[in-house]
């Protein structure tokens, strides 16, 4: 890109990467499968199309073919990248402690997980209570309401999650 050139409008830039796509994408994946599998070569020309159409501010790009070229070269540097960083995990997993391999899975969304049987905000509070440890009163404050009050919805709440759950 150059300096001080037109800024595009999104259509503008829509039809110019259409063009470009039209014009260019054979010779970048003919590029990319010297060094990637022809499925891999497909999605490092779309991943460099999408890295274009976020990029391109102007439409004084004086040789897109070389500047198209050079984005694929680094997403294709950045797949090899990531493949060997799996490729290193993968071999040196027997050397990580289980434990924190554990550590690494995604908790549990008490929310999510149990949304629909009881009222959104009675769910929220017993989160509030059980998984954050929150007190009557931080909960209150939270939510803004009473401790008293947060105390006989999580009590209600409680019974009608245990009773659901027990069917």
């Amino acid at each position: 890109m150059t300096e001080g050139g037109i800024t595009l409008s999104s259509q503008e830039k829509h039809v110019l990467i259409e063009e470009w796509y039209q014009r260019y994408s054979k010779v970048l994946l003919l590029y990319a499968c010297q060094f990637v599998d022809y499925h891999s070569a497909e999605e490092v020309v779309q991943e460099t199309f999408r890295v274009a159409w976020e990029t391109i501010q102007d439409k004084e790009i004086e040789y897109p073919k070389s500047w198209l070229r050079k984005i694929a070269k680094n997403v294709i540097k950045n797949r090899v990248r990531e493949r060997e960083k799996w490729k290193d995990l993968l071999t040196n997993v027997d050397e990580v402690p289980e434990e924190t391999l554990g550590k690494s899975e995604d908790p549990i969304n008490v929310e999510l997980e149990y949304e629909r049987l009881i009222d959104r905000q009675d769910l929220h509070l017993l989160k509030l209570l059980a998984i954050d440890g929150y007190t009557y009163p931080e909960a209150a404050k939270a939510l803004d309401s009473t401790a008293e009050a947060c105390r006989k919805r999580a009590k209600r709440a409680e019974q009608k999650l245990r009773e659901l759950l027990e069917k």
